[in-house]
């Protein structure tokens, strides 16, 4: 059961607990009000929960807490609104609740969404890990940190979550572990290719994007000249350039692309040009 009330509380004696403030504090923030003047009465009321073996972390106010210590204030008691009694789950839904409106990077919301139960959160995790991925903001080959485009793919096919788990057989089997593999622009190009053409053989173009020259990164530089030529995005220029390569040496089952921009043929109707790799 959820108990809360005002009590007082040094900023020293609070933590955090990555599952459930899973921002770090904002360094930048904390030394800005400092060069400013530390004033504790513009400071508000932080919320934090108390757990039964005596742990106290963060809910909302970690920046603010931070400020407090960094200033030399952070064994000085101050009123926190401290609630008692709550699972982690709770805890992490409400960290979410406290900060809806303010600036959380989306990866830090996902990721309490995902200690707080969260369905989509967590089938997303979860279809991840099958391929050797995880959602996280720690860099390396292996994280994927675009959880904007994970949540658009995974929307994005009926059943839900099919088309990212087909994505991300497709670029883990092409490439590996790699952070233009798994980049926010690679997964949802190639998501929109394989939604469209419901009759494209995988394995054939698993293979021809493992041999692209250059790798994923050739693909994305692509898909930028696409963005700069036409005025679409750089995900749809992704889109473009699979295509074409899907298409290249194949003389069936061939994928419809619109090409870069040409001049309008005499008879003003469209003409279906092909793309370049």
């Amino acid at each position: 059961m959820r108990d809360k009330k005002i009590e007082s509380v040094a900023p020293d004696d609070v933590t955090t607990d990555p599952r459930v403030n899973t921002r770090p504090v904002d360094r930048a923030w904390v030394n800005r009000k400092l060069r400013e003047g530390y004033d504790r009465k513009r400071i508000s009321v932080p919320t934090v929960s108390a757990r039964a073996e005596g742990t106290v972390i963060w809910l909302d106010g970690q920046n603010r807490g931070a400020l407090i210590v960094a200033a030399g204030h952070g064994a000085e008691k101050i009123d926190m609104q401290v609630f008692r009694g709550l699972s982690l789950a709770q805890e992490a839904e409400l960290f979410l609740g406290l900060n809806d409106n303010r600036r959380v990077a989306p990866i830090y919301k996902f990721l309490a969404e995902v200690t707080a139960g969260r369905e989509d959160s967590l089938a997303i995790t979860r279809i991840a890990a099958e391929y050797g991925w995880t959602v996280s903001d720690a860099g390396g080959a292996s994280n994927i940190a675009a959880v904007g485009a994970l949540n658009t793919v995974y929307r994005s096919s009926s059943p839900t979550g099919t088309t990212l788990d087909a994505v991300l057989h497709v670029v883990t089997k092409a490439w590996g572990h790699t952070s233009d593999a798994s980049s926010a622009h690679m997964l949802v190009g190639l998501a929109s290719v394989i939604n469209a053409c419901p009759g494209l053989a995988h394995a054939a173009l698993i293979r021809k994007l493992a041999a692209v020259d250059g790798g994923p990164g050739s693909i994305l530089g692509k898909g930028r000249g696409f963005k700069s030529a036409t005025g679409c995005t750089v995900s749809q220029g992704v889109d473009q350039v699979v295509r074409a390569i899907y298409n290249s040496n194949r003389r069936t089952g061939r994928l419809a692309t619109w090409g870069p921009p040409a001049p309008r043929p005499p008879s003003g109707q469209a003409e279906q040009m092909t793309v370049r790799v």
